[in-house]
């Protein structure tokens, strides 16, 4: 049986108020992640999991990744966005599930908006005649690569539209039938300019981000998807 350590879990700056505490000693058992922690924080502080897109978390003051293991002692800060003019845009990859719920909080620009447009890509059912039913889609990234390039489509984004605040979020890992793989939320002053700069970072991601992702059939068979080669006729369904 596993041992069971310990790790700090220090709340910082508004992220202090939303969680209602400066800290919490949470127990793991050895070998666990730092996605564990995140989902039980989640757990604990639901005033913070509502936030849960705009956050980042860093083990022992370095930023860190969901699936970074995690030592008897370690202390993980959890980072709201920094202050520094305009709010930062939310830009991440994460392992959790996410939805509009996602990140609609982050997307409040306080009056300043009149147009609000969230998109959902979500996983949805296909059958293959040779393979049977799709049973997940499974993401994977080439991690700080695809987070500079999503940054840099928001950046890009901005300088087309005059956005207020925007999001952009996106699985990896395993994400079942139903599951949003991503989630992009744009908030403009009109609506028409909330539309546009959506799509475009829907249409850019799918060409530029370095993430991919895998077809996990019924009958054991995966198979990564080439957008160049699919054929619509060898499947049916949503």
């Amino acid at each position: 049986m596993s041992a069971e350590h310990f790790v700090t879990v220090a709340y910082l700056g508004p992220a202090r108020e939303w969680a209602g505490v400066a800290a919490d000693k949470i127990s793991l058992q050895t070998g666990s992640s730092l996605h564990s922690v995140i989902d039980r924080v989640a757990e604990l502080r639901p005033k913070l999991a509502e936030r849960r897109a705009m956050l980042r978390f860093a083990v022992n003051d370095t930023y860190a990744a969901d699936d970074v293991a995690l030592a008897d002692g370690d202390r993980i800060g959890v980072i709201p966005p920094v202050s520094g003019g305009a709010p930062d845009d939310v830009v991440r990859l994460t392992e959790s599930v996410i939805s509009s719920d996602t990140i609609r909080p982050h997307l409040d620009a306080e009056g300043a908006a009149g147009g609000l447009t969230i998109f959902e890509g979500v996983t949805r059912f296909e059958r293959c005649v040779e393979h049977g039913d799709l049973v997940r889609l499974s993401y994977e990234a080439y991690g700080e690569m695809a987070c500079k390039q999503m940054r840099l489509l928001v950046e890009r984004c901005r300088e087309r539209w005059p956005i207020e605040r925007c999001a952009l979020v996106h699985r990896v890992g395993d994400v079942e039938i139903g599951e949003a793989s991503v989630v992009i939320g744009v908030a403009c002053g009109h609506r028409a300019e909330a539309f546009d700069a959506c799509r475009f970072l829907i249409d850019e991601l799918k060409r530029e981000v370095p993430i991919w992702k895998k077809e996990v059939w019924s009958d054991g068979h995966t198979s990564w998807v080439d957008p160049t080669k699919r054929d619509p006729k060898e499947k049916s369904g949503g």
